[in-house]
């Protein structure tokens, strides 16, 4: 006989467990959402690098780096070959003028000087001599001068007092005597004249001797003094005050003509050369205000050059030094340089961030009032100095933004700070 059995229906959490899951999961957005808000990324915060948007005065500065320079550097160098003796300055000793830096030899020279100082005498002696017996001719020649004037004024006084006996009448003088007077007198005349004209030439040859014998020793004593000087020149001095900056030759080497033997640099007058990223130094322009950084001590300047050429991608900007130099300034000293370009009152800036150009528009994330979420605003930017910018809108003094980099989750409008 068969039994009839009862059906018995499912419990009903089988029926609808959809429901139950559904709720989960709208329990769970809920939860979700209260947490999050509107929030859409987490980041982490000790991932993040956040600043304060200040309000004040916005100093615009372009940073540079460069180099101590002295204005007055001078490089000695030897005047004449020679082979180097004694070296008695080192680099970094102080030195004034005319203080003795090394001394070089040279034989050569000094034979040479010895020859030039014999020559000269010998040629002195010999123009003396020249000049005595010239002028001794000169004497002979005046005397024959007398001599033959006084021979003209006899041979004419004896002609004059025959011709006055002859007007008297007096039969004494016979007319040939007369006339041989009168001949004599004639010859007396010529010889006198001719006698003052060898006189007058002797006179003009002992100056044309004369002229030749002092350009014959003024060469030689020229000649003397060059090599005197050359000398003089073994023995190598400073030709200004300063400090020694570098020793070109050591002991032994031997100098030419013209090469460099030591840097002086007077440390009391340095400026600085800091090189500029061409794309900064448009801003640049003459009297800036510079504060030149030695790591150690600042020292206040202004522009007074800007180089129109371009070195790999730099250019040099010249700034004289306005204030007192402290201890540690010298020549080649590594320097930054901050240029202030302008000021600008009562600006908004903020800490520069990662990726925003100056005068340019970018979304930065700010923080909520408790720090927990960061919401993307588009803010427009100005000018730029070392390591701030403007703010021209999109922000407020006092608001808290996030500076490090944000490029990898842009896309999302609010953030989760974890």
């Amino acid at each position: 006989m068969d039994v009839v059995r009862k059906s018995s229906s499912a419990p009903w959490w089988r029926k609808y467990w959809y429901v139950a899951a559904i709720s989960l999961v709208i329990v769970s957005l809920y939860v979700v959402k209260s947490i999050l808000g509107d929030a859409s990324y987490i980041v982490q915060r000790n991932e993040l690098l956040t600043a304060t948007v200040e309000q004040g005065n916005f100093r615009v500065n372009v940073r540079a780096t460069g180099v101590l320079k002295p204005q007055d550097i001078r490089w000695v160098s030897s005047q004449v070959s020679g082979r180097v003796e004694q070296v008695f300055i080192k680099a970094g000793t102080h030195v004034a003028k005319g203080q003795i830096l090394m001394q070089l030899s040279n034989p050569e020279l000094h034979r040479s000087l010895e020859q030039a100082r014999w020559d000269l005498a010998a040629t002195r002696a010999e123009s003396h001599a020249s000049y005595v017996a010239l002028e001794s001719q000169l004497v002979d020649l005046e005397n024959t001068v007398l001599a033959a004037n006084y021979s003209y004024q006899g041979a004419k006084l004896k002609l004059d007092a025959e011709t006055q006996l002859l007007k008297q009448g007096n039969g004494t003088v016979s007319a040939l005597d007369y006339q041989r007077s009168q001949l004599t007198v004639k010859q007396q005349h010529q010889y006198w004249q001719s006698q003052i004209e060898k006189v007058e030439k002797m006179k003009a040859n002992l100056s044309a001797t004369k002229t030749a014998h002092n350009a014959r020793l003024g060469l030689l004593e020229n000649n003397h003094s060059r090599i005197k000087d050359q000398v003089s020149a073994l023995t190598i001095k400073a030709t200004t005050d300063g400090v020694v900056q570098t020793v070109s030759l050591e002991l032994g080497e031997r100098a030419q003509v013209g090469d460099s033997v030591m840097l002086i640099a007077d440390q009391r007058t340095l400026f600085a050369e800091l090189q500029v990223q061409e794309v900064k130094v448009r801003d640049i322009a003459i009297d800036q205000l510079v504060i030149i950084d030695t790591r150690t001590s600042q020292i206040s300047g202004k522009v007074i050059r800007i180089d129109p050429a371009v070195n790999g991608g730099m250019v040099q900007v010249d700034v004289a030094l306005t204030s007192e130099l402290p201890q540690e300034a010298r020549p080649d000293l590594t320097v930054d340089g901050n240029i202030e370009i302008s000021n600008i009152e009562n600006a908004l800036y903020l800490k520069r961030p990662a990726f925003a150009p100056r005068f340019s528009q970018t979304n930065l994330y700010k923080l909520s009032s408790d720090n927990q979420f960061a919401q993307k605003h588009l803010v427009s930017l100005g000018q730029s100095s070392v390591n701030q910018i403007q703010i021209i809108s999109g922000l407020s003094a006092g608001d808290h933004v996030i500076i490090s980099d944000t490029s990898s989750w842009q896309e999302h409008n609010e953030i989760m700070i974890n």
